[in-house]
C-alpha cells in the first residue's frame, strides 16, 4: 500500500507551539512560532515525511525515503526537514533524518514567511540552530552526521559558535571548540569567538579559548582587542566570572601580555 494514503497524521497533525530562543549580542528573547510543515512543503510526500518526523515516526519516515521523497527537500525560505524537526524538538525525528542523509549544513533563506519576517533566521542551519539549543543532544547529533563547525552564516557572517556564546550556554561552546571550530575567525565586524566571550562576560569561556589556541591580539574593526573588553570589564565583572576574570589576565600575563588595571 502507497504509504500517502495510509499515512493520516496530515488530519490528525498537531501544530506544536515551540519556544525559539533568538540570541544576538544584544542580548537573549523568547519568542513563540508556530511550526506547521504545510507553511513551508508543498509536495505532500515531503509534507508527510516532515510530519512522521516531527512525530517521531521513524518507521514512516523509512518508508517514504524508500518511496523516493528527497531528505534534502527544501521549503518556502529554504526550510529544510531536519531544520523543522529540530525547531519541534523531536529527537527521533531529527536523528531519523539525519540517518537517512538529511544535511545539518544547508541554510536557511531571507523571504516572506513568519519565521523570516518575525525572527532574523536567514542564513541559519540545523548545526547553528543545535548550536544554541539548551539541550546538548542535538550539537552532539549534528555534530555526529557532519554538521560543520565552521560554516559561516552569509547574512551575519559569524559560525555557530557565536550564536551558543549569546545564548548564554556553556557546554555547547566547549563541545564546538573540541569539534575544532576556529577561534581565530573574524565576522564582519572584526570580532572574534574571544572577543565575543570577553563582552558577554564570559570569562569562563574566555579562558578555555585562550587554553585552546585563541589569539588575544586580534582586533575588531575599532581597534579593540580582547585586552580591552577586559581592562573595561574592571568593576562590572559577574561576581562568579571574577576568579575566571583573574584566571584569563595570568594567561594573558605569561603571554608576555599586560591588561592595564590587572591585578
Amino acid at each position: 500500500m502507497n504509504v500517502y494514503s495510509d499515512f493520516h497524521w496530515s488530519r490528525c497533525f498537531r501544530v506544536r507551539r515551540i519556544l525559539i530562543a533568538l540570541a544576538g549580542f544584544c542580548g537573549c528573547c523568547r519568542v513563540e512560532a508556530a511550526m506547521a510543515p504545510s507553511d513551508y512543503f508543498v509536495d505532500k510526500g515531503v509534507v508527510a515525511l516532515s510530519e512522521a518526523a516531527a512525530s517521531g515516526r521513524s518507521d514512516v519516515v523509512t518508508k517514504l525515503l524508500a518511496q523516493g521523497v528527497n531528505v534534502n527537500a527544501r521549503g518556502k525560505d529554504g526550510m529544510t526537514l531536519v531544520i523543522l524537526a529540530l525547531l519541534n524538538q523531536d529527537k527521533r525525528g531529527f536523528e531519523c533524518l539525519l540517518q537517512h542523509g538529511a544535511e545539518p549544513n544547508l541554510q536557511l533563506s531571507d523571504g516572506e514567511s513568519s519565521l523570516a519576517k518575525e525572527l532574523p533566521f536567514a542564513g541559519n542551519s540545523a548545526i547553528s540552530f543545535a548550536a544554541r539549543d539548551k539541550d546538548i543532544w542535538y550539537l552532539d547529533t549534528a555534530l555526529k552526521y557532519g554538521g560543520n563547525v565552521n560554516l559561516v552564516n552569509p547574512y551575519n557572517n559569524q559560525t555557530p559558535i557565536y550564536a551558543s556564546i549569546a545564548a548564554l550556554l556553556t557546554l555547547q561552546p566547549k563541545r564546538l571548540i573540541a569539534a575544532g571550530a576556529n577561534l581565530n575567525y573574524q565576522d564582519s565586524d572584526g570580532i572574534t569567538p574571544l572577543l565575543c566571550a570577553a563582552r558577554a562576560n564570559r570569562f569562563d569561556l574566555t579562558y578555555v579559548m585562550l587554553m585552546a589556541g585563541a589569539d588575544p591580539t586580534k582586533k575588531n574593526k575599532w581597534g579593540k582587542s580582547v585586552v580591552d573588553v577586559i581592562a573595561k570589564s574592571m568593576g562590572h565583572t559577574l561576581p562568579e566570572m571574577s576568579q575566571w576574570r583573574e584566571r584569563v589576565i595570568d594567561v594573558l600575563r605569561k603571554k608576555g601580555i599586560e591588561v592595564p588595571g590587572g591585578q
